[in-house]
């Protein structure tokens, strides 16, 4: 080993080797792209380089150009690479990462105004080139900081601000990868998907999931195609990062089968085959670089200084990074304008009518004939006999062929152009959940954990022999207590776990269902509220069906806040169940997880997306109670209005918006309300007739218990519909109860937890 080390380190050995390589990886690098345009990052890693590599690193990209003949979308790179080498042959002493990063900016800025001058022929995009500079000399900084690191400590150290670069270059060099697309599976994917696991197994779950969700963008980049299997790696990746301990025999196949599973739900078209040989071809280079310890090499701030602010500011950073992706991708295909549908008539005109003797008294004489003639033939190519302008023409069998070769070339740009939208809103789409997803991350480590008291909910633990994994407990905004116990079985002592506790906290705490995840499970305790929700559901499905197409269900998050959710799937019967099922399963999932609402909703409005072979969407009625202050949020897409009594006031609280599972960007309805003890609120589905609604209001005006106003409410739909009803009927009634005066904090009061909807009112 010692004598290979001096073998390339040699100059013989060292200099033909490296200029292999830079003009191999140059010219593989320059098949990616990000949105259509060549990726920069070639420009980014020739401005580190001395200046024979980066020479050569021109060659390749040249070569490139010659192979794939796309001289317009590959100019600025030449000429940006022209730019740096000559820049490195006249600064060939400066090694400094900032001056490098700084020379690269000027060059490449240089290279997109000569650009923009004499080779674009649209002009107009030098703003685009400036940034595109700024990002190559990000990228730039990054190589050039990283390796005077490494090879003077050892290790490289990514503080807050190289987190944003890392995050960047991360992302430019996993779409250049993406474009490397062979036939049985795809370069960038695959590398993304070893060096997600390599982060999941030694960075455990945070470097699993910034890792997860920096892969899926950049393949997103690439191709929203490409992105698709991949929009779950985020996730399978936290979960594998939880399960990171495990052996390896152990570890890849349950990493395997999660991300194997996630991508068949996302896609039942996509070929399944392809991307299980990615994952198995990824499963065998983790297995070959899976020693390599990345925890000794790169070092992250957060771990330097053993504080979670270092962490959370990295994560905040990340979200911004994608935050500035984003608005960069939707300024970059504001540029790309689409490109004009050629005039068929006038092409057809100019190849075959040119020349001929009769062209005068054609299309001057009778001009009108002779354009309502192609025009016919454009639109209706298989038309018969020729049109009557054209029985003279000796070119009419040409004329005819050449315009069907032209409708149908347009017919598909028109299509191609539809999608390429779509496509666009769904990639923007992807960036703003991808960035609020990081948001949300950063702003749960935000929380305040009480040290002594976690200190004493361990000792509890191991008092009752109860193996665990991790625990904490923490105080929330209004004081009270949360606790959470992460284990990898079952806690035989979970009820002397929360008596201790609560002993221990001189207070009372109520617990939710436990919470099994990827073979871990999640115990939450928190401290009585002061408000809850007493509720109950009726459900009556269409006739003609023996399944409601309705899905209601009732929960409570880890802070002990109430939710009540009701969603209508398309039509009726089995296939509209399902569809309300994924909407109110994936948002019960991710909130009671930790997500925020809002994210949980454009969450499931992806997964409905997604199912592009089918219309599935569905409705989301969601009313969360505020377990501290009593405040009611209501979230509305494309539901039903709310009827809600307050003061002994009705109001009819309705939105305009779109269900979710139909456009990328998914915004609901939002209202805050501030509720008072014994409020009332009705939701319904559009099985209810609006007719309904004056009799809704004198039930919840009367003292009638709330599971008869559902069955009232049910019961006379028929009526308001002229005892036509054919669509499902779902009703939620709920009341606001206070368990003490709003003048005092806490109450000694029992509190019925909301965990379900009740099976005897279903």
């Amino acid at each position: 080993m010692n004598h290979l080390k001096q073998l390339f380190q040699q100059e013989f050995v060292r200099l033909p080797l490296g200029c292999i390589t830079a003009f191999g990886g140059s010219y593989l690098l320059s098949a990616g792209t990000v949105c259509g345009i060549v990726s920069p990052l070639p420009a980014a890693i020739a401005g580190v380089c001395p200046p024979l590599y980066a020479f050569c690193m021109l060659c390749g990209t040249l070569l490139a150009y010659v192979v794939q003949g796309t001289p317009q979308d590959m100019a600025y790179l030449l000429t940006c690479l022209v730019a740096i080498v000559c820049v490195r042959i006249l600064f060939y002493e400066v090694q400094r990462p900032n001056m490098l990063a700084l020379l690269s900016v000027i060059s490449c800025a240089a290279a997109g105004f000569i650009t923009d001058l004499f080779f674009t022929q649209q002009g107009g995009r030098l703003p685009l080139y400036i940034m595109e500079s700024l990002l190559i000399g990000a990228a730039a900084f990054l190589f050039a900081d990283a390796w005077t690191a490494f090879r003077q400590r050892g290790r490289i150290l990514l503080d807050a601000g190289k987190s944003f670069t890392f995050a960047m270059t991360y992302l430019l060099g996993i779409t250049a990868l993406c474009g490397l697309d062979l036939p049985f599976c795809n370069a960038g994917r695959t590398a993304g998907i070893v060096v997600t696991l390599l982060a999941a197994k030694q960075f455990r779950q945070n470097g699993g999931t910034l890792l997860g969700a920096l892969t899926a963008c950049g393949s997103v980049l690439c191709s929203v195609s490409l992105g698709m299997p991949l929009l779950f790696l985020p996730i399978t990746a936290m979960l594998a990062g939880f399960l990171s301990r495990l052996p390896n025999a152990l570890f890849l196949p349950v990493f395997f089968l999660m991300q194997t599973l996630s991508s068949a739900v996302l896609d039942s078209s996509m070929e399944l085959a392809r991307v299980i040989t990615e994952l198995l071809l990824a499963g065998c280079l983790y297995a070959l670089c899976c020693h390599i310890p990345l925890c000794r090499i790169i070092v992250f701030e957060a771990q330097k200084s053993g504080n979670s602010h270092c962490t959370v500011q990295r994560e905040q950073f990340l979200s911004k990074s994608i935050a500035g992706l984003r608005e960069e991708t939707a300024s970059i295909i504001g540029h790309l304008h689409p490109t004009k549908p050629v005039d068929a008539v006038r092409k057809v005109r100019t190849q075959l009518c040119s020349g001929c003797k009769n062209e005068a008294f054609c299309w001057t004489q009778r001009r009108n004939q002779t354009e309502q003639a192609f025009s016919q033939l454009l639109h209706h190519p298989a038309v018969n006999p020729i049109p009557e302008a054209l029985n003279g023409c000796i070119r009419q069998n040409k004329i005819a062929g050449c315009l069907w070769e032209c409708g149908q070339r347009s017919a598909l740009e028109q299509t191609a152009s539809v999608h390429l939208t779509q496509n666009r809103n769904v990639m923007l789409e992807y960036f703003r959940l991808l960035e609020e997803m990081a948001s949300d991350s950063a702003k749960q480590r935000e929380i305040s954990v009480c040290v002594q008291e976690t200190e004493s909910l361990q000792k509890i633990l191991r008092q009752c022999r109860c193996e665990f994994r991790s625990c904490f407990v923490r105080r929330l905004k209004s004081g009270r207590y949360a606790a959470e116990i992460y284990a990898g079985a079952e806690l035989p002592a979970a009820a002397a776990v929360q008596e201790l506790l609560s002993d221990l906290l001189s207070t009372e705490l109520c617990s939710i269902p436990v919470q099994r995840e990827g073979g871990i499970l999640r115990y939450c305790f928190f401290q009585k509220p002061a408000y809850q929700l007493e509720h109950t559901i009726r459900s009556v499905h269409a006739p003609g069906y023996k399944r409601c197409g309705d899905t209601a269900e009732a929960f409570t998050d880890a802070q002990g806040n109430q939710y009540l959710i009701l969603s209508d799937g398309m039509g009726s019967g089995a296939s509209a169940s399902l569809m309300s099922q994924i909407a109110v399963r994936t948002f019960v999932r991710l909130v009671t997880g930790g997500m925020p609402p809002e994210t949980a909703i454009r969450f499931a409005n992806t997964i409905l997306l997604s199912e592009s072979n089918t219309e599935s969407f569905a409705t989301l009625d969601i009313l969360r109670l505020n377990a501290d202050n009593g405040e009611v949020q209501l979230y509305k897409s494309g539901a039903s209005a709310t009827l809600y009594l307050h003061h002994r006031q009705v109001m009819r609280i309705a939105a305009k918006s779109f269900p979710i599972g139909i456009v990328a960007q998914a915004e609901p309805f939002c209202r805050t309300l501030p509720a008072l003890a014994n409020d009332r609120i009705i939701m319904i589905s559009d099985g209810i007739s609006e007719a309904e609604y004056p009799f809704i209001k004198e039930l919840l005006l009367s003292n009638m218990p709330l599971s008869q106003i559902a069955a009232q409410v049910c019961e006379k739909a028929d009526v308001f519909h002229a005892g036509k009803a054919e669509d499902d009927i779902t009703v939620i009634a709920a009341a606001v109860r206070s368990t003490a005066a709003m003048q005092e904090e806490y109450s000694a009061q029992p509190v019925q937890l909301l965990t379900a909807a009740d099976p005897a009112s279903a």
